[in-house]
């Protein structure tokens, strides 16, 4: 069994027979300008599958990576009940992964995810909220930040983070990537999105610009440093703005059954913005505020519910 990639200190390989070593090379160089979670991801993908490539061959030499193997991998991934969607990502990591190697150091049987399919994926269910939902979870904002006085509760700063997601459907990874100096005159400026794009403004919708504002002035101050920090002045974590809508939701779901419950989380917020910005200004204004290089992942946020489908067949003639 071959030991685990590692992504901290990428190691050039001292010779050209070690998938490990290729693979470390491809995270130091190629991988590691990622945001956090997106390094995680692929070191999660090239880790399984290097587990599967030292069980099905007993050996780390690249030219053992045959696209049988590749193909025999995803079928174990199919058997552990791994979703489409769950498998298509991985695959695009090796794709990418083998495709870079490849380039330097050619496999003896040619590329190994050549002509490896992606899993059908049935049409993703839209993840975003309703108007009655989204009237909701404001209301419960704006309640808790009159509830909330403890010195350890940060209901201003939930509220802006709330409002900042909604209006901009920018990722929270995105967001807590952000200094106090990218926000100007109503923008988010040189906002890095997901891999090497980058934004170079991003504007910041009234509403969510009051909110923000509010922040600023009365909790953070305006000293320089993480736009949204603790009251230690550490950058946020992903796990405080869970935490900061789980509480939202928690209040707005108070007094309704659970049928009715509303399931907040970032993304949700994301898929809201971009669905609205598509009905109101068309998909290629949604794609362009998604921060999104290429159609194909677009779809997923803006595409009509059920729902409105039923409705629209119902009203068609």
């Amino acid at each position: 069994m071959p030991r685990r990639a590692a992504t901290e200190h990428p190691v050039c390989p001292g010779k050209r027979d070690s998938l490990i070593a290729w693979f470390n090379l491809y995270m130091g160089l190629e991988a590691g300008a990622n945001a956090e979670n997106t390094i995680q991801a692929k070191t999660r993908d090239l880790n399984a599958f290097l587990d599967f490539f030292g069980q099905a061959t007993g050996s780390d030499h690249p030219d053992q990576w045959t696209r049988s193997i590749t193909g025999d991998f995803v079928k174990k991934l199919q058997h552990e009940k791994r979703s489409p969607t769950t498998i298509n990502r991985i695959l695009a990591t090796l794709r990418h992964c083998a495709r870079w190697v490849h380039h330097r150091r050619a496999f003896l049987a040619g590329n190994p995810t050549e002509r490896i399919a992606d899993i059908s994926v049935d049409d993703p269910e839209w993840k975003g909220l309703t108007d009655i939902e989204v009237t909701r979870l404001k209301a419960a904002a704006e309640q808790l930040v009159h509830l909330k006085r403890r010195k350890n509760q940060h209901p201003i700063r939930d509220w802006a983070i709330f409002q900042v997601l909604l209006r901009t459907g920018m990722r929270v990874s995105e967001l807590l990537r952000l200094d106090l100096d990218q926000y100007q005159d109503k923008h988010f400026l040189n906002v890095k999105r997901k891999g090497r794009k980058v934004t170079r403004s991003v504007f910041v919708a009234g509403e969510a610009r009051e909110a923000l504002d509010t922040y600023l002035d009365d909790v953070r101050g305006r000293r320089p440093g993480p736009l949204f920090c603790s009251r230690a002045g550490k950058r946020l974590a992903r796990q405080n703005v869970d935490a900061a809508l789980r509480a939202i939701a928690a209040q707005a779901n108070a007094r309704f059954p659970d049928d009715q419950k509303i399931n907040l989380h970032a993304h949700a917020l994301r898929h809201t913005c971009l669905r609205r910005a598509a009905e109101k200004h068309g998909v290629q204004y949604a794609m362009e505020l998604s921060g999104q290089s290429s159609e194909r992942y677009i779809w997923r946020y803006v595409q009509p519910s059920q729902a409105q489908k039923e409705a629209a067949l119902e009203d068609l003639f």
